[in-house]
């Protein structure tokens, strides 16, 4: 008898008695920095995955075991089927199913399109039976070259040098040549050619200069519980306002409602999108009052702060996400 157990906020997950079938070890040369790939479903299987507390962040098992993971999870009614599989360094491989889509992967494992797109050939085709890699958390992965700093590294995906420090638990003397690391919250930047032959460096997608922070109000009012950056050894990518149930949560800026399912544990949840390309994600609702395709004006009322969901108490999770992917620093906003 195999156990695996997981204590996160009064969550325990046993996977017991699954057989060699659904959890082994084996020796595969696809990846010549960590040979080990974990098998923890079989195509006839399938697991409710735990998510995260108020909005991702990373919680480590096992060295990051990434499908015990909050970073690995889908909503809690979900559940993720087919066979998947999951390497020491959290690397999910998915084999895509019949009716899979990019954007509903993306969602499953809450992470953006683009970091599935990036981590697997830049491709945006899919199609049943193809192995996706899959990182533990929206980002990309880089292949540490000699004479690498945090700093050259956290320029080069445009994020903080506390993204990649506190992600990986590293300091400076592990940055070894040839050594593959997760870059959270990075953007992958394009190679183009100019017309002389030569090549330059471009940032992929929307610039976030498109995006003025003085766009947006606070989305409700409270006490700010949680800031967006380092928190206990993990990264937040959002912020989190601790009010009563019921307090009003509005629009931070006007736009349209594209979802009312967020995934990985967000509870009651909204997305709307705005003119000028981002999206904010309000979660852990006790209401929501508006629905996808509503046109919502800055301050409108659209939702009330509850604690459905992974949550510790009533607050409401908050994020701004640019159409790339990458997340926002919100610390403004509080």
């Amino acid at each position: 008898m195999f156990f695996i157990g997981i204590i996160s906020v009064g969550v325990f997950v046993v996977l017991s008695s699954l057989g060699s079938s659904a959890l082994e070890l084996e020796k595969t040369p696809s990846d010549s920095t960590n040979a080990q790939r974990t098998h923890v479903l079989s195509q006839d299987y399938a697991v409710m995955v735990p998510s995260a507390v108020g909005g991702p962040y990373v919680d480590s098992v096992n060295e990051k075991l990434a499908l015990l993971t909050p970073q690995v999870g889908v909503s809690d009614n979900d559940t993720i089927t087919g066979k998947i599989e999951v390497d020491p360094d959290g690397i999910v491989i998915y084999v895509v199913q019949e009716g899979d889509t990019l954007s509903e992967i993306a969602e499953q494992f809450d992470v953006s399109v683009n970091t599935i797109i990036w981590e697997n050939g830049n491709s945006k085709n899919i199609k049943p039976g193809q192995e996706l890699r899959i990182l533990p958390v929206t980002g990309v992965r880089h292949t540490i070259q000699k004479g690498d700093t945090f700093g050259k590294i956290a320029n080069l995906y445009d994020v903080e040098i506390e993204d990649i420090t506190v992600f990986n638990d590293i300091d400076a003397t592990k940055l070894v040549p040839g050594k593959k690391i997760i870059v959270p919250n990075g953007v992958l930047r394009a190679i183009r050619s100019t017309s002389s032959g030569s090549s330059i460096s471009t940032s992929v997608a929307v610039s976030t200069s498109n995006a003025n922070k003085g766009a947006y109000i606070r989305p409700a009012q409270g006490r700010g519980s949680s800031k967006f950056g380092p928190r206990s050894g993990r990264y937040h990518y959002g912020i989190d306002i601790a009010a009563s149930t019921g307090t009003p949560i509005v629009a931070a800026a006007s736009g349209r409602v594209i979802k009312t399912s967020c995934g990985s544990g967000y509870g009651k949840c909204l997305i709307v999108e705005h003119d000028n390309g981002t999206r904010s994600l309000y979660a852990h609702a006790s209401k929501l009052y508006v629905g996808v395709g509503a046109y919502v004006v800055q301050g409108q009322k659209i939702a009330a702060i509850g604690s459905t969901g992974r949550s510790t108490g009533p607050h409401l999770h908050f994020e701004i996400m640019y159409s790339n992917g990458k997340k926002m620093n919100t610390n403004f906003l509080l």
